[in-house]
């Protein structure tokens, strides 16, 4: 530090011997004592220049600039942190658009195939084939097929809302390119294998995030025992100064003080050390530490968490592809259903329930193709976002 001061100054010159803590509010006195009060005035300057430079602290300088870079660091992986979650949430919400795209095309598709049965039952119950009471089931059917659409074009819109606020776009008809859905066997196994690892990176955003606060705190606690050491400055100051008061203690014209007269300079070493500061270096120190200790324990409980979810995630990629190489199955086993239902409900064969239950059965067929093959997705975007290989799973959808 270099501090600069001047100034003019008017009043009494009294002393008295002795001492006393000057509080830094007790103004300054000098000169001779007066065997009593003297209230004659008196002018006065002092002009002061006072340097002072820590030359050396025992690594206290050092620590401070270690835990600034560990408070940096802790800034800049809770950054990354919220990149990669922020990413991981993006995919999410672009797979549950796929989902409910999706699913509103097989509900509109839904609504067609009851609106096809409606036209055509309403042809037979109106000459008289078929009971009065299947035109009314055929017709409740297609309004709660749609009231499904209904509902889950209200909820595709929302995510459409949602995706629009994350990414600042600004057209909101937008849609979803659904060839994401169409993925071939090949190209699922390509996915499969780049997020294939079964162990925590030690460089997930995540786990970087809880080891760069605990660095922090390490870092803390030696700064706090550092800044307790002695410290050794430089020191150094010159001034001047005038007074209209003589060395004969004569009180001269008051513009005489307005002139230096005097001037002097000092330099020195000083060493200071508060040794009851040890207690409280003792305390601060102690609570840091525990700190640390608990910012190490998050950190492990987190991989902890990170492995759980990764053996997790294995169970559900597994169970999402033999979801998957199942569905084709099913589908053409409800669409045969279907399509003879239909053939026997036209020739008197099976009632208006049976040919609405098989519809269902062909709906929940192409409503559960769907889910399949999202929740794959899904279930493989959780294990890139727990083995650190996210960026590589995102990038197989931009090629």
């Amino acid at each position: 530090s270099l501090k600069l001061s001047d100034q003019i100054d008017l009043g009494t010159a009294n002393s008295n011997e002795g001492s006393y803590f000057p509080m830094g509010i007790v103004p300054s006195t000098s000169g001779s004592i007066n065997s009593a009060s003297n209230m004659d005035k008196f002018t006065g300057t002092i002009g002061v220049a006072s340097f002072e430079y820590e030359l050396y602290n025992f690594g206290f300088n050092k620590a401070r600039i270690e835990s600034a870079k560990s408070l940096m660091a802790v800034n800049n992986a809770d950054y990354n942190l919220e990149s990669y979650l922020l990413q991981y949430q993006m995919a999410t919400i672009y797979f549950d658009l796929l989902r409910y795209k999706l699913l509103t095309d097989i509900q509109q598709k839904n609504m067609e195939r009851y609106k096809v049965l409606y036209t055509y039952i309403k042809a037979y119950t109106g000459s008289g084939i078929k009971a009065g009471v299947d035109s009314s089931v055929a017709n409740a059917e297609l309004s709660k097929a749609k009231i499904q659409y209904i509902q889950t074009n209200a909820i595709y819109n929302k995510l459409k809302s949602e995706f629009l606020y994350f990414t600042a776009a600004k057209n909101p008809n937008f849609e979803v390119d659904t060839n994401l859905f169409h993925l071939s066997d090949a190209t699922i196994n390509s996915i499969e294998s780049n997020v294939i690892a079964d162990s925590v990176n030690a460089n997930n955003p995540l786990l970087a995030y809880y080891k760069s606060r605990w660095d922090y705190a390490i870092a803390q606690e030696k700064l706090v025992r550092k800044s307790y050491l002695p410290k050794l400055n430089l020191l150094g100051a010159a001034w001047t100064r005038g007074s209209s008061i003589s060395s004969k203690e004569v009180y001269g014209d008051l513009n005489s003080g307005l002139n230096y007269s005097r001037y002097n300079y000092m330099g020195g070493l000083s060493l200071t050390y508060n040794i009851m500061d040890l207690v409280h270096q003792k305390d601060k120190a102690s609570i840091i530490d525990y700190q640390a200790q608990a910012f190490h324990e998050e950190m492990n409980g987190q991989k902890t968490l990170l492995e759980t979810q990764l053996q997790q995630a294995d169970i559900d990629i597994q169970a999402a592809l033999d979801r998957v190489k199942e569905i084709p199955i099913q589908l053409k086993a409800a669409q045969e259903a279907f399509s003879q239902k239909t053939a026997q409900y036209d020739a008197g064969l099976v009632n208006i329930v049976e040919l609405t239950n098989v519809s269902y059965l062909l709906y929940s067929a192409e409503s559960d193709q769907v889910s399949a093959k999202t929740d794959l997705l899904n279930t493989m975007l959780q294990k890139a976002v727990t083995n650190n290989s996210l960026t590589i799973f995102l990038n197989q959808f931009s090629q």
